[in-house]
């Protein structure tokens, strides 16, 4: 977003009956709707935020012992200054190395001129965006000022302290004492939480440990109006070991929000574990969006708790699940009948609405049962990643893929021809089981392909005749778009050029950089395909997460 600072006089020359049209004139309520529209589009939010650094400043001015005159000359002065230095958007350096920040959208108009400031400051809609980094230490006047612009709005919080390492030197942590206050102002505000979305490093555990002490007192009410809950804890260990939690002093099952938020419809807890058996997680009614990822062994969900969540999400749509899921192994995932309990108490998991689903695994052997205990009769995109010995063959797995999955009124058919796109590995396996589950592919319209490491026949049969009966003249003949790691110039070439004389060309087609292609290759597959592009060079490469917009 760029920053603008319009001269006190700025008018619009629209000329409505021939008379030019002061926007100043325009009534309150219109203008303060012209503002909303702008927040809108603002580009300030999830990512962007970054403001906490010259914004807080600016609330200060707001102070009683503040005029209202010497704040609007303030205000001016440091929007100017700030759009010297950065006019695009961006952090920007001066001469003195001090950095400027992108201001948001809502700030920009309170500083135009008195009349914009006030309908600014009245229209609480623009003030409901709360993002706290490690650069705002307490006592926090800039969320303090939010809360009370938004007034009785929902509110959005996001506060990411991750990824510190290049922001604090000589070991400097910011104490977990921060968030205890800043937990302290937000918490009377519960009520209002729209979404909330924590994030703390590797090194800062006691951060979130600090969130969900909070959340979880005594004295918290229910999240009435909470959508979105997403918790992250990045630690690299937690991908290496994934038996026992790393911090067994913190490790406290917690009951956040008294046990109830009704409306959540997104819940992702990355490292991150609470008390599964709670409601807002054991019976989410409205959950459209889950993500379990890198919960240790100890900490996992039992198989009856993680089977009563999944049963209680009757409209789940998206699921994610990277190496967490239930505890224990497929042969223990089962649940003794009790008297009153269902007679299908053991019957695979019903997730009929689920269109997309991530899967990753420590072992073959539980990606295997996992998929055996859910029925997924309207999956469209899926994306496997297997843990696994380089000398192992997953033709289990793949077999798994494409047997008849049977059905209550309905004809039995695997799970892979229901697929439009899959996301896998090419994993050590026959030539039978690549051929068997590429025949079942006859709806895939996206691939994406790892070949490091492993078998290219997934990569090469793509451009030869198919020899099943009855399959077509071609391997995958809907496929369109394709992405793929580790191929060859010459493998592509082949590739694209091949399905072009069968008849089905490859629309777009998205490499890795490491694969070595020189320019000659990069300019024929530019010319041979609709769309060519880097993967990472756009907003369209694949990086196998389950986003809602995507």
């Amino acid at each position: 977003m760029e920053t603008h600072v319009l001269p006190k006089d700025f008018f619009v020359t629209q000329k409505f009956g021939g008379v030019c049209f002061r926007i100043n004139e325009l009534p309150p309520e219109t203008l303060s709707h012209i503002f909303e529209l702008g927040s809108m589009d603002d580009g300030f939010g999830e990512e962007q935020d970054k403001a906490s650094g010259d914004v807080p400043h600016t609330d200060q001015l707001d102070a009683k012992t503040t005029s209202e005159k010497d704040t609007h000359a303030y205000d001016v002065e440091m929007v100017q200054r700030d759009e010297n230095k950065g006019g695009d958007g961006e952090s920007a350096s001066d001469d003195t190395g001090s950095s400027a920040t992108v201001v948001p959208f809502a700030f920009v108009v309170s500083y135009v001129c008195q009349y914009w400031r006030n309908v600014a400051l009245s229209t609480p809609s623009l003030w409901t965006t709360i993002v706290v980094t490690p650069e705002e230490r307490p006592p926090f006047e800039r969320v303090s000022t939010l809360l009370e612009r938004s007034k009785n709005l929902p509110i959005d919080i996001t506060v990411s302290y991750g990824d510190l390492d290049e922001l604090y030197e000589d070991d400097f942590e910011p104490p977990s004492t921060d968030l205890e206050i800043l937990f302290a102002m937000l918490i009377p505000h519960i009520h209002r939480w729209q979404t909330i979305k924590v994030t703390a490093s590797e090194y800062y555990y006691h951060h979130m440990y600090a969130f969900l002490s909070a959340v979880s007192d005594h004295s918290v009410p229910a999240a009435s109006q909470l959508t979105t809950l997403e918790l992250h804890f990045c630690d690299e260990e937690l991908e290496n070991d994934s038996r026992r939690f790393l911090y067994p002093t913190l490790g406290k099952h917690f009951t956040l929000f008294a046990g109830s938020a009704p409306l959540l419809t997104r819940i992702v807890l990355w490292g991150v574990h609470v008390d599964w058996d709670q409601p807002w997680i054991a019976s989410a009614s409205n959950l459209t969006f889950l993500e379990l990822a890198y919960h240790a062994e100890d900490v996992r969900p039992s198989w009856a708790q993680f089977s009563t969540i999944l049963r209680g999400a009757s409209v789940l749509q998206k699921f994610s699940l990277r190496h967490s899921g239930p505890s224990g192994e497929p042969p223990v995932w089962s649940i003794v009948p009790t008297p009153g309990s269902p007679a299908d108490v053991n019957a695979p998991i019903q997730l009929v609405r689920v269109t997309d689903f991530i899967l990753e695994c420590d072992t073959q052997a539980r990606t295997i049962g996992l998929l055996r205990k859910f029925y997924l009769p309207t999956l469209k995109h899926l994306a496997l990643d297997p843990e696994g010995d380089i000398d192992e063959d997953f033709g289990d797995l793949f077999r798994e893929l494409t047997r008849p999955a049977s059905a209550v009124q309905e004809q039995p058919r695997s799970l892979a021809s229901r697929l439009e796109s899959l996301e896998i590995p090419a994993l050590p396996c026959q030539v039978e089981c690549i051929e068997t589950l590429y025949g079942e592919l006859q709806n895939l319209r996206s691939l994406n392909l790892s070949l490091y490491y492993f078998d290219p026949f997934f990569f090469d049969i793509i451009s030869t005749p198919c020899t099943l009966p009855g399959h077509g003249d071609i391997w995958l003949p809907r496929l369109a778009t394709l992405y793929v790691y580790g191929a060859s110039g010459i493998g592509l070439r082949k590739l694209v050029l091949q399905r072009k004389v069968a008849g089905v060309p490859l629309s777009s087609l998205y490499v890795d950089r490491d694969c070595g292609l020189d320019d000659e290759d990069v300019d024929w597959l530019k010319e041979n395909v609709n769309t060519f592009k880097f993967i990472g060079d756009s907003d369209e490469d694949s990086d196998g997460d389950l986003d809602e917009d995507e």
